[in-house]
């Protein structure tokens, strides 16, 4: 039969990922990560639901008979600057004024629930019907041509004081975080086994068995692909459980999420899985124990964990140089450059443009890995540094 590297590639992947989805830690870590996404959403939800008192709406030039039977508690108010001073302090969770183009609904954040936008909405469209039904009578189409603006629009208490505020983009960086906390995992659980598994290749001298049939580059590629796919599959899993977990509680109804930041997000995991995955299997050939892999992973775990320590603990400050920066260095771009786009300071061709110069580095990663592995995977004798095997 005549060789075939796509064929060769194809069935080594496989193989991989049968072989992974036996492994024992990677069902525990992937159980282990189902039900912190899902236990936490559902905790979330019963936290923030854990209140029945309903919601306060302070109302300016609108009487509070308004909102009877509406579920909301209505307050009166003297103006807007002391409805959004109720909003400030906390007595009420929404104003709802007069504005340029028909009403404006304050919030502390400028997104409250969809519950209770819904709701107001309602009762300001019936608000208004009475009103001009009241003014021109029962006419149709007097009542059309008289029917005010019924236009609700959100708007942040610093916003409602002239002032511009950032807090609209917080819960897209939420967004964000709470992917990447899946796509740290993912990467850690799957890049590094990689690595893992070249080593206990190499020190059973399977791998010479193996090469002495096919081609070291195809090997390495079908394994650093195959624990790509499974690794990027269950990740999409992952995410999905997240969906569902709240679709089916009203935690979304308290928060404002882009769904679509997540399949961004999904997109420097498939970078970051292969990436990764090639330097720990770069890792993995230079010595023959697996006793000695730490010393050569180390590198490659320090970055990888800057990767995560960058957007984790600087997203409050994304508009410092230092964030800018991070958003267009990879890899520290996998999971930076998508919160620029959240908060607004990359746009869609910025972003794209930071993945392709991800997926670039990543694909010389991967030929400077292929240079390596093919020099490194049936030496014998003492491990070999990183240095070592750049030069050789």
């Amino acid at each position: 039969m005549r060789y075939s590297s796509p064929a060769t590639i194809w069935t080594v992947a496989k193989r991989e990922m049968a072989i992974t989805a036996k492994t024992r830690a990677v069902q525990i870590t992937v159980a282990l990560l189902l039900l912190v996404t899902i236990g936490g959403i559902t905790a979330a939800n019963f936290f923030l639901g854990s209140d029945d008192e309903p919601d306060t709406v302070a109302v300016v030039e609108m009487p509070t008979e308004a909102f009877d039977n509406s579920g909301l508690d209505a307050r009166g108010a003297d103006d807007a600057d002391q409805a959004a001073e109720l909003v400030r302090n906390g007595d009420a969770e929404a104003a709802l004024v007069p504005g340029d183009e028909g009403w404006d609904l304050i919030s502390q954040d400028g997104n409250p629930s969809q519950t209770m936008t819904a709701t107001i909405n309602q009762v300001v469209e019936a608000y208004s019907s009475q009103t001009a039904l009241q003014e021109l009578g029962v006419s149709p189409t007097d009542y059309a041509q008289a029917l005010p603006e019924i236009t609700v629009n959100l708007v942040s208490v610093d916003e409602a004081d002239g002032a511009a505020s950032s807090e609209n983009e917080i819960f897209s960086v939420l967004t964000v975080l709470a992917a990447a906390m899946i796509i740290i995992f993912s990467v850690i659980t799957f890049a590094s086994l990689v690595g893992g598994r070249v080593t206990e290749e190499k020190s059973s001298r399977v791998v010479e068995i193996i090469l002495s049939s096919v081609r070291p580059l195809d090997f390495l590629a079908g394994k650093i692909l195959g624990v790509t796919i499974f690794g990027f599959v269950t990740t999409l899993v992952l995410v999905g459980a997240g969906a569902a977990a709240l679709g089916f509680t009203e935690f979304s109804d308290h928060f404002s999420l882009d769904w679509g930041l997540f399949g961004v997000m999904l997109v420097g995991c498939l970078l970051g899985l292969l990436f990764f995955g090639s330097l720990y299997a770069a890792a993995g050939s230079l010595i023959q124990r697996t006793e000695d892999l730490q010393s050569t992973q180390t590198p490659i775990l320090i970055l990888l964990i800057l990767t995560a320590y960058v957007p984790a603990f600087g997203w409050n400050s994304l508009d410092s140089t230092l964030l800018q920066v991070a958003g267009w260095l990879p890899p520290f771009s996998m999971l930076t450059a998508p919160m620029q786009y959240a908060v607004g300071n990359f746009g869609a061709a910025q972003l794209a443009l930071s993945y392709l110069l991800f997926a670039a580095t990543t694909a010389a990663v991967i030929w400077l890995v292929a240079r390596i592995y093919r020099g490194a995977i049936l030496n014998n004798g003492k491990k070999m540094t990183w240095r070592a095997a750049l030069k050789g």
